[in-house]
């Protein structure tokens, strides 16, 4: 890791957005330029251009966000997710590593006193998709003099591509029964988490950033047109979610997940799946 390009603080430092185009990578770019904050946002278009650049913060977005794929091709998802990470910690300089992380991650994801951030976790029963995601907090913890982990829930905000809230609003068939909880955070509260926390330039820490209790996607149907539809084949498949975001709520005001789904559905949604 080569050290960063300034010696400025972190409260006006620089930063590097790895995945800068992404769902969460322009939420948070578009943050940090309002803020004034000079910022280089990475893509894997421009990735070889700006190898061996230094900022204060790099914040890695990167990450491979397609659990359904992870799982079906795990030598795909391991490169995607994990030597990436690698390859970054070594590729760029900076003082500070933000590492976008998943609530994936946990092993029981149902009970908040069993997934707060100081809680042992066992990767052998992790999935291909929460495993390689786990791994990559661990290179990133082992590389990274100082790092900043945030395990985010199910993310929505403009741009949005894929996961249950793009079906709901794009009348597609969910791939979940309509009794699944789910976690739900909006991208600017992630974005305002990065720079929030990266203030107090901490040495190694980890926050789970989701919205707080779970949201029941049947409960959401009076939101949106129509009925909302199951794939025959996962009307069995149920997801159920309830991550402790206390650490985080004690830092900066975090929405419930039923607020964050029904405001993007009743408003910010209407152009959140334009690409």
């Amino acid at each position: 890791m080569r050290a960063a390009a300034s010696a400025e603080g972190l409260t006006g430092g620089s930063y590097i957005v790895l995945g800068g185009t992404g769902l969460i990578g322009s939420a948070l770019c578009a943050h940090l330029r309002q803020e004034g904050r000079s910022v280089v946002s990475v893509t894997s278009a421009n990735y070889d251009v700006h190898r061996g650049a230094a900022a204060d913060v790099i914040v890695n977005c990167n990450g491979n966000s397609y659990r359904y794929r992870a799982n079906r091709d795990p030598r795909w998802d391991f490169t995607a997710s994990v030597t990436s990470v690698e390859q970054s910690l070594f590729d760029f300089g900076f003082d500070l590593y933000v590492y976008i992380s998943t609530v994936d991650v946990y092993d029981h994801r149902d009970d908040p006193g069993c997934n707060h951030e100081a809680v042992a976790i066992d990767p052998t029963g992790l999935d291909a998709y929460g495993f390689h995601k786990w791994l990559a907090e661990r290179l990133v913890e082992r590389f990274a003099r100082k790092s900043l982990i945030l395990r985010v829930g199910t993310a929505v905000g403009p741009g949005l591509k894929k996961g249950p809230i793009y079906d709901i609003l794009a009348g597609n068939p969910l791939r979940m029964s309509l009794d699944s909880e789910l976690t739900l955070i909006d991208t600017p509260t992630v974005a305002r988490a990065v720079t929030t926390l990266a203030v107090s330039a901490p040495s190694r820490e980890i926050f789970n950033v989701t919205g707080t209790g779970p949201v029941r996607l049947q409960d959401l149907e009076a939101r949106v047109p129509g009925r909302i539809t199951v794939a025959p084949e996962a009307e069995a498949t149920r997801y159920r979610y309830h991550i402790n975001n206390e650490r985080i709520r004690s830092v900066l005001p975090v929405p419930t997940s039923r607020e964050v789904a029904e405001g993007f559905l009743s408003g910010a949604g209407e152009h959140a799946c334009a690409s």
